[in-house]
């Protein structure tokens, strides 16, 4: 079996793009997948964003086999990983672990220095096996239900679980879970989903150690 590679994809890679976003797509269900315009304009840098977004495409061989989309947070020393995902044409050989992997290695250090965490999000349709997966990797998760809302849906809220990847023990200075996890959330699905399904649960998470 060919070597697998994690590359930094760039906006201006047009045709790599391309197929990223179609593997994309077939990868996730409307409820749990971000417009992929929406992708396309937050890779192109601009100053005026302070949380860059990272795309990182996976190759075994010259073949495109999955990818993984981040969101690197500086003021927080935190990274969130939105998206990890196979073609499902290559699924069920281990190429999701192995490009998680990566990534956490890809991803460790962030413009502020060392990063803290990376948060990762499961939900029902990614199966129990990936979560056992990311537990097997190192990966930590609140027992209580964390609540996304659809993409497709605003209505509707789509149970899952929040995670994360210790990076190092302590946390960066003045760093505030429940000020990170409103922010995130409201970021993702808007600040009145976060009113509405965040906030009456956010006790259930402001203890740091899950």
């Amino acid at each position: 079996m060919r070597k697998l590679t994690v590359r930094l994809l760039r906006h201006t890679q047009r045709r790599q793009l391309d197929e990223f976003l179609r593997i994309y797509q077939r990868s996730f269900n409307p409820d749990e997948r971000v417009s992929p315009q929406v992708l396309r304009r937050v890779i192109v840098p601009s100053p005026a964003r302070v949380n860059p977004v990272h795309l990182f495409s996976a190759y075994r061989g010259d073949r495109m086999v999955g990818g993984a989309c981040t969101l690197v947070l500086p003021a927080f020393s935190s990274v969130f990983g939105s998206y990890i995902f196979v073609d499902p044409e290559f699924r069920g050989h281990g190429l999701g672990i192995q490009i998680l992997r990566q990534v956490l290695r890809l991803e460790r250090r962030g413009p502020q220095g060392w990063n803290w965490r990376f948060y990762a999000e499961v939900t029902a349709a990614s199966g129990n096996h990936w979560h056992q997966a990311l537990v097997h990797a190192g990966f930590r998760f609140y027992s209580k239900l964390w609540p996304l809302v659809s993409y497709h849906d605003p209505g509707k809220v789509v149970a899952g679980r929040l995670g994360y990847f210790p990076y190092r023990r302590e946390p960066p200075r003045r760093f505030s879970q429940p000020a990170f996890l409103t922010y995130i959330h409201a970021l993702f699905y808007g600040p009145d989903s976060t009113h509405r399904h965040l906030l009456p649960r956010l006790k259930d998470f402001v203890v740091l150690d899950a």
